[in-house]
């Protein structure tokens, strides 16, 4: 009768592993909290690691026609704009890349490295033609290396040469005058 009210009503006993479920999702919660980047707190909702699992779920995985449409014109329309660095435009189409993979759509890596040099801004046209021209074409991981080192090399001015670099330079190409096939004999240790 001890589990009887009066009124003859069974009253609800607690689980004994309803205290060990809960400590488990906290744990999951706080696992999945505290890798979410700063940016993706905004879509963390929920009580349980469950509701913030879906949560984010629906905030980064989204698969409908207008987000594959949106990310794929994204992508084919990729420029680099004018004050961008070379990072932080293959970041942008890595993104997309990514969000297409994501909702299960990914393209092709040489496909992926053909709009993003297409996309980079005139002072780069040079590197262009030499990335398409290797074969096999260059892999979307190694474009960042090759991109950085070229605006390096664009940026870099005749400034960065000291008046004595320019001398040095200048004084030991006008030293030798005979022509580029003349061999000029060196003095035996007697003839001196």
């Amino acid at each position: 009768m001890s589990d009887k009210v009066k009124t003859g009503v069974p009253q609800p006993q607690i689980n004994p592993e309803y205290m060990v479920k809960i400590s488990n999702d906290a744990h999951v919660r706080m696992l999945i909290i505290s890798t979410v980047f700063v940016a993706s707190f905004q879509h963390v909702h929920g009580n349980t690691s469950h509701d913030i699992w879906l949560s984010l779920e629906r905030a980064y995985v989204p698969h409908t026609s207008s987000r594959e449409y949106t990310l794929k014109t994204q992508l084919l329309k990729i420029e680099m704009k004018g004050d961008e660095t070379s990072s932080a435009y293959l970041t942008r189409a890595q993104e997309y890349s990514d969000a297409l993979a994501n909702i299960g759509e990914p393209m092709k890596d040489k496909d992926i490295v053909m709009l993003v040099i297409l996309g980079l801004r005139e002072e780069l046209n040079s590197i262009k033609s030499t990335i398409f021209h290797r074969h096999p074409l260059v892999m979307f991981s190694k474009l960042h290396s090759l991109l950085v080192d070229h605006e390096y090399l664009v940026k870099k001015t005749p400034t960065d040469v000291t008046p004595v670099q320019a001398f040095v330079a200048y004084s030991g190409s006008s030293c030798n005058m005979a022509a580029p096939h003349t061999v000029i004999p060196i003095p035996s240790s007697d003839q001196i």
